[in-house]
């Protein structure tokens, strides 16, 4: 799988192959960064809330479907309900910036995004996807809201060509 940037530096297309499984545009304004996301069945927007920018949002037709939370404000594990489903996610250095999703505990990994140093010494993204994410509805909204978090983390950290490589 590869992040692909164009142009005009708002534009995503997440690409298997040649086949296209999700399109972002971010639209960078005072109230924040907001995402409109399309996948081969879906269009939804990804965008924050409250004061401190700290919960994010995904809606579908101006409706609320999924939420983040997080029960405590220094807490690096956080919270996203989406239907009916309460999934978690945590940052972490491992020893680069990583993002993890999982159900349940750490083990129940589904699906993770990190900076990983090359044979040259260069920092690519790597994402890993497990099995039980494949077939799953949520999938979009996961791989979705997890580039929305970790792309200036990876814009930062790695050269030109955004690439994530399936481990």
């Amino acid at each position: 799988m590869k992040w692909i940037k164009d142009n005009s530096e708002t534009n995503y297309v997440l690409k298997h192959n040649d086949e296209v499984i999700l399109k972002m545009h971010f639209d960078y304004n005072n109230k924040g960064v907001k995402a409109t996301c399309q996948s081969s069945s879906k269009i939804f927007l990804i965008e924050t809330e409250s004061f401190w920018k700290s919960n994010i949002l995904i809606k579908e037709n101006e409706i609320i479907i999924a939420k983040t939370t997080t029960e405590k404000w220094y807490s690096s594990i956080s919270t996203l309900e989406i239907n009916e489903q309460k999934i978690k996610f945590k940052y972490r250095n491992n020893p680069l910036a990583e993002i993890v999703f999982f159900t349940e505990t750490e083990e129940n990994l589904l699906l993770s995004y990190s900076l990983k140093p090359d044979k040259k010494g260069m920092t690519e993204t790597v994402i890993k996807l497990e099995e039980a994410l494949v077939e799953n509805p949520i999938k979009p909204y996961l791989l979705a809201i997890c580039w929305y978090i970790f792309k200036p983390i990876a814009e930062e950290n790695t050269v030109d060509t955004l690439t994530l490589l399936v481990a």
